[in-house]
């Protein structure tokens, strides 16, 4: 939706940031914030634009609200349950909220939605791959009931991207959380491993490696000025967090089959954690040295 707004850059709003933030909640305890809650702030930030979200509510009127969009160039995001997407393996095996995008409305009262779902995963049910497909409106059936839909609104002239500032708060926010007992407090929420907690885990460890990745990717695209911390990123945290997400993905199958969960876990885990707070570290020692030496 971004780039059919005109927006060239479209990775740095979803990327250029790294920290570690949990949030509390009432039924499943610390829980990473991924994607972040301040998300939207930083596509405003770096892209001029913002989404308007609003509840779909009457699914009738809010299907002509969207041809009006689509009439003014405007593509639309809709989220709904995924138990109810046919063309996702959640369908009828896991209910979630999911996101994809609305690129055309076909006439009548029961028209043909032209769905464009990026969406990628591999899952217990098969793979989920980026498509783009009609379905009839019917065929959604109770999807949308809770659902929301966005179009996007100008918000003003977008910020130039300063990479070598962005590293620095990134590193002071990382060591921030480990510091004030953020991680601390995340790492011994996830010290039992239930059937369940480790469900939890493992959808977390899913969003903090694929928020790690898209980093990676970003630094890599800055060129020179952070070329050392896009190096350190790439060699000594991705690549644990991947080790991590494969673990918890072995690991829960191995506990809906009623066995034993290794103590190689938690260890991964802690492992990834440390990794992130001394790639963080170092790079905040040589920025005092080197502004000590200028």
């Amino acid at each position: 939706m971004l780039a059919q707004a005109g927006v060239v850059d479209i990775r740095t709003p979803f990327a250029h940031q790294w920290a570690f933030r949990t949030i509390e909640d009432v039924h499943t305890g610390v829980m990473v914030d991924l994607p972040p809650r301040a998300r939207v702030r930083s596509v405003r930030r770096f892209t001029g634009f913002w989404p308007e979200w609003r509840p779909i509510g009457n699914i009738a009127e809010a299907i002509e609200e969207w041809r009006d969009e689509l009439r003014d160039g405007r593509a639309v995001a809709v989220t709904g349950d995924a138990f109810r997407m046919p063309w996702l393996p959640y369908y009828e095996n896991e209910h979630m909220t999911h996101g994809f995008v609305v690129e055309g409305v076909g006439d009548g009262r029961e028209p043909q939605i032209h769905v464009v779902d990026p969406y990628e995963n591999v899952t217990h049910w098969g793979r989920a791959e980026p498509l783009a497909t009609k379905i009839a409106l019917g065929d959604l059936g109770h999807a949308l009931d809770q659902g929301s839909w966005a179009t996007l609104r100008s918000s003003g002239t977008r910020e130039p991207i300063d990479p070598v500032r962005e590293v620095l708060s990134n590193c002071e926010a990382i060591d921030g959380a480990h510091r004030e007992g953020t991680v601390a407090a995340f790492l011994g929420a996830h010290q039992e491993l239930t059937a369940e907690a480790l469900k939890r885990l493992t959808l977390e460890t899913w969003l903090l490696t694929r928020d790690r990745e898209l980093h990676a990717l970003w630094l890599a695209d800055q060129g020179t000025p952070v070329e050392d911390f896009a190096l350190a990123m790439a060699e000594d945290v991705v690549p644990k967090w991947r080790k991590l997400r494969e673990l918890t993905y072995v690991a829960v199958r191995r506990a809906e089959a009623g066995r034993s969960v290794p103590a190689t876990v938690t260890d991964a885990l802690a492992a990834a954690l440390d990794a992130e707070a001394r790639t963080a570290r170092t790079h905040l020692n040589a920025d005092r040295i080197r502004r000590v030496t200028q």
